[in-house]
């Protein structure tokens, strides 16, 4: 069977910095309407099953009403938490996905990640900074999937290896293992608090997988120093404080400040950075993680990260073999003016 699964973040693009910054807001009636033409795109290009997660919000289940679509509304647990997505992932893979469309921020692409390491995805920006998604029309992304899952269109062609920042812990005896799709910083803080960072004078460093000069966010203060590509091996390590150069960047949409730099540093793959000290872990532009004063935090960069599904080069390619090519049976439909 051809299955495509759709994941849909209701609390991405509405944090904080919508009241401090120009940052839009994604409605919920916006997120509907992609999800709604991705399920359609996917059931006219052949999937057989449309795997839908249920979330707080209920928009991936208004998004399936009264559509004729192979739609299966998966039972599991809404907690309104990163879990959920996480178990998501692992059921899709259980289930047997080709493509897994997933609306958010960087933040929901790297819990699938979590849950599915090497997760076929196609991740539609619907945050705020948006670095790892893309913006890609609901009818583009459901169709692409349809195909993927399909075989029709290779996934070992049109899926490229992201990168990955990968994170080890250790607190006072207790280890954790973590990751990062973009990047990984830390923060001077003792709590979370909000997640979204937005005082510059907090970050402490920055390693980075993805650092592109267009940018916002953490990212955008390596990217403006010493840019570091989507696909390309490596990263970068950035260590804000005293030093003689000074960037502007936009840590939010819209809203620029200068970043004071003490240090930067390449990074190649496997290469390992070492941090201490207290502070609060961010992983893709959100604080999550308080660490101790006995705290050491090792990362490294890996291209073991989610095969993204190139959206345009597998319409193109399906074009190419006249998959869109109108067969009988569309035919028919048409002339009932279905």
């Amino acid at each position: 069977m051809s299955t495509v699964g759709i994941i849909v973040n209701p609390n991405a693009g509405k944090d904080i910095r919508r009241l401090i910054t120009p940052a839009t807001h994604t409605s919920d009636v916006t997120k509907i309407g992609i999800v709604r033409r991705a399920i359609v795109a996917a059931a006219e290009s052949g999937a057989t099953r449309i795997l839908l997660v249920p979330d707080t919000h209920n928009l991936a289940q208004r998004a399936a009403e009264g559509l004729d679509a192979p739609v299966e509304v998966l039972d599991e647990p809404v907690s309104g938490s990163r879990h959920e997505t996480i178990g998501a992932a692992r059921r899709f893979r259980a289930e047997q996905a080709g493509a897994v469309i997933v609306l958010g921020g960087a933040g929901t692409s790297r819990d699938v990640a979590a849950g599915w390491p090497d997760a076929p995805l196609i991740a539609i920006s619907t945050g705020t900074n948006n670095v790892f998604p893309t913006a890609i029309d609901g009818t583009s992304a459901g169709a692409a999937a349809a195909f993927v899952a399909r075989g029709i269109v290779p996934l070992a062609v049109v899926g490229h290896r992201s990168k990955k920042v990968v994170v080890h812990i250790d607190d006072r005896g207790v280890v954790h293992e973590d990751l990062a799709l973009i990047d990984l910083a830390f923060i001077d803080a003792m709590f979370v608090g909000a997640r979204a960072i937005w005082d510059p004078l907090t970050v402490r460093a920055v390693v980075a997988a993805v650092a592109t000069p267009a940018s916002t966010g953490l990212s955008s203060i390596a990217g403006r120093i010493h840019p570091v590509g989507r696909f390309e091996p490596g990263g970068v390590f950035v260590r804000l404080g005293p030093g003689d150069r000074h960037v502007r960047v936009p840590l939010a949409p819209g809203a620029f400040t200068t970043m004071h730099i003490a240090e930067v540093r390449p990074l190649a793959d496997g290469e390992t950075i070492t941090m201490s000290g207290q502070c609060v872990l961010a992983f893709d532009g959100e604080r999550e993680r308080p660490v101790s004063a006995d705290a050491t935090v090792t990362a490294h960069i890996e291209s073991t990260g989610p095969l993204l599904i190139d959206v345009d080069h597998a319409l193109i390619l399906a074009a190419r073999d006249r998959i869109f090519d109108a067969t009988n049976h569309h035919l028919t439909k048409d002339s009932h003016g279905s």
